[in-house]
């Protein structure tokens, strides 16, 4: 490999995520990752004053994102672009310098879903909703700045806020201006797929200042250089970044995610303001995508998980190593019925997105398929049956099938048995790319693509090479 086509044609992607970050170096010309670094996420989302907090340190946050770009660039020093993902809906608030003013509220943050003082009825982020005319869930930036304006923790001399790839961007890129495209903005909330923007007047009737809100830049767009000269392009929402990253052919495909969350997703050509349960996000270079949000996720089974450490240390006196190793083994148990003999879990354990309080059930309890097996496979099923329930949705706004199923997340990547469910209940075959991290693989392509390596987004998957097995 000569140094001419080190410096035109490797990608650094970057995905910080809740609870780990990732970076990776992306060849365009023999489309590999060269390298790949993940870390668990040194700051922890806490919950410092109420339970329903989850917030982490941005300090903390880019240290360790300056530290792993460090190790990326002693490989390759010329890479020619840095592209971001991470954690769509949380914010940050900023000063004229770009400092950070207090934590990143993250997306898991409930304070938008706490009932309002003056009228107990509404909850912050639907008396939000009312007022601006747009549906704004808990944990979207607009929901936590509109509580914290009516309890007055706007930290002074806030300028802006923005998400935390977009902080991070604007660090790295040697800027005090957050910039933000429109898959990152449409997670913050009032956001107008259709004009492209925030809808100022929705902000003004909720009694919002839209001059804090960044300035929305095409997809792509370069912020700025890093110190050593290397361009940073703008952050894309993880849901995009992962479609993009994982999704050769948009059309006809679905995109099944598990991890800390879970979604299904689909590329439409055009926006449908048909009434959905499902959230339509803008997509980068045209286009939207559909997306169902399971917001317990891969979590789902890690209380399972949790609920057996307990009762075995309870009843040993000594916490237990690995419980998931066990777990494997009782999904080697198929129940009777190939599925889950009558026994059913419905895994919405954090609500929804427009039912915030809803919770998750076990029913069709019987004498005999309440079983360590038995909820297993139940709690898997019930994770798979929960995303499945947006496909009809998906059906009824177009008319073509979908032919792929394409899966990404550790939590498919890690359980057999969870895609063989998968595989059963959409009734396709389940396609999982070997390499683990797709949103970072969708942050360097954006970011090629805004450097024009490739000439738009409606090429970027035919650089994501024959990978996928």
């Amino acid at each position: 490999m000569n140094g001419k086509r080190m410096k035109y044609m490797i990608m650094i992607g970057l995905d910080i995520g809740t609870t780990s970050i990732s970076g990776l170096l992306y060849d365009l010309e023999t489309r590999t990752v060269l390298h790949t670094i993940t870390e668990e996420q040194t700051s922890k989302p806490s919950s410092p004053n109420h339970e329903w907090e989850r917030l982490q340190e941005p300090g903390i946050i880019l240290q360790q994102v300056e530290r792993i770009l460090g190790l990326l660039l002693s490989r390759e020093p010329e890479a020619a672009g840095i592209g971001l993902t991470g954690q769509m809906h949380g914010i940050v608030y900023i000063d004229q310098s770009g400092n950070p003013l207090g934590p990143l509220y993250t997306w898991q943050d409930g304070r938008g879903g706490q009932p309002c003082v003056e009228d107990s009825s509404y909850t912050y982020a639907q008396k939000l909703s009312r007022l601006a005319g747009y549906h704004i869930a808990p944990g979207y930036g607009l929901a936590t700045h509109y509580y914290n304006l009516q309890h007055q923790l706007v930290p002074e001399h806030t300028v802006h806020f923005c998400t935390i790839a977009d902080y991070i961007a604007m660090r790295l890129a040697n800027s005090a201006v957050p910039l933000i495209d429109a898959t990152q903005a449409s997670g913050i909330g009032g956001f107008n797929i259709q004009t492209g923007d925030f809808d100022q007047i929705a902000l003004i009737k909720a009694g919002i200042d839209g001059a804090i809100l960044p300035q929305v830049v095409p997809s792509g767009t370069a912020i700025g250089t890093t110190l050593q000269g290397i361009p940073v392009y703008t952050s894309l929402g993880d849901n995009q970044a992962s479609f993009l990253g994982s999704v050769p052919q948009p059309a006809g495909s679905l995109l099944l995610n598990i991890g800390t969350g879970s979604q299904l997703s689909a590329w439409l050509p055009e926006y449908n303001p048909a009434p959905s349960a499902m959230e339509v996000r803008p997509y980068p270079g045209g286009g939207v995508l559909m997306v169902g949000a399971a917001l317990s996720g891969g979590r789902s089974y890690a209380l399972l998980e949790g609920f057996f450490r307990q009762l075995i240390t309870a009843y040993t006196g000594e916490a237990p190593a690995d419980i998931y190793s066990l777990l494997a083994q009782l999904l080697t148990e198929e129940p009777a019925d190939g599925m889950t003999a009558g026994l059913k879990v419905n895994t919405q354990f954090l609500g929804t997105r427009a039912e915030p309080d809803k919770r998750g059930s076990i029913e069709g309890i019987s004498l005999d398929n309440f079983t360590p097996a038995g909820l297993a496979h139940a709690f898997l099923q019930g994770m798979i049956d929960e995303l499945y329930s947006f496909l009809k949705e998906l059906e009824q706004q177009r008319a073509k099938e979908f032919t792929r199923l394409i899966g990404s997340g550790n939590a498919l990547r890690s359980n057999p048995v969870l895609c063989t469910k998968a595989e059963a209940t959409f009734g396709l075959p389940l396609t999982l790319g070997v390499q683990a991290e797709e949103a970072a693989i969708g942050a360097a392509l954006c970011a090629a693509v805004g450097s024009g390596l490739i000439s738009s987004f409606g090429e970027a998957g035919a650089f994501l090479g024959d990978y996928y097995h």
